[in-house]
């Protein structure tokens, strides 16, 4: 690995999103850290409901009301200035510079992310106006560049396209060309191959790499498909119940996980082994609301090496070994 590919451009520190609500203060993310390094793919997984996507929302500072944003979002942009996002206005100049061209989002499904009643082009074009040029016909020119690097069949047609014109993969295809149009440093994917068939998913996975070696970007891939992580990360970061509990290269997390709750993710993918017509494993019982929650582990209810203190204590981060941390009382003195 070329040592400029260990340059952090975006370190999180104790993120926290709480929702204030009647009921109690539900904690979304509950005190979140990882580093982005340039070029490199973040991949971010868990079952649904453990704070993965208020994650990405916390860091484009798009959470909604009442959500409550605390913690230290320290970015390096493209120039080398350093930036916290956390102290800036969500609505400011400042932060809606840094949206779009410094980081940008591709959504889950692409349907509720575009305008229904603007053309694909023009949508495209929005952010390359606001960012890269004010001439309209160079804006149009990038747009239909970049429809053509996301392989769209035709990059003039879609330009005049309305989003309920294109299937789902070209529409995918759209939001990844529309977010990379300033080319940004690093580019959140929340779970953006969900709504897609195998096939086209793979397409749309294989676009991303190729499109990130291109363009240099780090990536911050979303999902909660163990097989989409093994393909897309270089480091993973596995949450639960809106912690970090396990981090460590993709290598590591797929041959040497420590954290219960990585084992039981990776138990629970079907492999070529699995003899046919056996139940697959599953994790017993569902991810908690975050809601009102005991001062111990949350996973402590089904975890099958819990102990009393899981209960009442939280496990601090211990190192395993070089670069690869758990939050767990069973590998120090327990």
């Amino acid at each position: 690995m070329n040592s400029n590919h260990d340059k952090v451009i975006l370190d999180v520190r104790d993120l926290k999103v709480y929702f204030y609500l009647d009921e109690g203060i539900l904690k979304a993310v509950d005190g979140v850290s990882f580093q982005v390094k340039e070029h490199r793919t973040l991949g971010v997984v868990g079952e649904s409901g453990c704070g993965k996507s208020v994650t990405s929302l916390a860091i484009m500072r798009i959470v909604p009301d009442p959500g409550r944003v605390s913690g230290e979002l320290l970015l390096t942009r493209k120039d080398g200035t350093n930036v916290d996002m956390g102290q800036l206005d969500r609505f400011g100049p400042e932060m809606r510079a840094i949206r779009g061209a410094e980081i940008a989002m591709i959504f889950q499904e692409p349907m509720n992310a575009f305008s229904p009643v603007h053309t694909i082009g023009n949508q495209i074009m929005e952010g390359i106006l606001l960012h890269v040029t004010s001439d309209q016909k160079e804006a149009e020119e990038i747009a239909l560049e970049m429809l053509a690097k996301v392989q769209m069949g035709n990059p003039k047609q879609a330009l005049n396209q309305y989003p309920y014109q294109l299937s789902g993969g070209m529409r995918q295809r759209a939001m990844i060309a529309m977010a990379l149009a300033c080319q940004p440093a690093i580019l959140i994917a929340d779970e953006p191959t969900t709504a897609l068939d195998v096939t086209v998913q793979a397409q749309v996975l294989e676009l991303m790499k190729t499109l990130q070696e291109e363009l240099g970007m780090a990536i911050i891939f979303i999902t909660h498909d163990m097989g989409v992580i093994a393909d897309m990360s270089d480091d993973v970061a596995v949450m639960y119940l809106g912690r970090v509990v396990e981090f460590a290269d993709v290598d590591t997390i797929f041959h040497n996980p420590c954290h219960p709750y990585t084992q039981e993710l990776l138990a629970s993918v079907p492999t070529l082994e699995y003899e046919p017509r056996t139940r697959l494993r599953t994790i017993e019982g569902t991810v908690p609301v975050p809601l009102n929650l005991g001062p111990g582990c949350g996973f402590y209810s089904r975890c099958r090496f819990a102990e009393d203190r899981c209960k009442t204590e939280y496990p601090l981060w211990i190192q395993v070994e070089e670069g690869h941390f758990i939050r767990c009382f069973r590998n120090h003195g327990g």
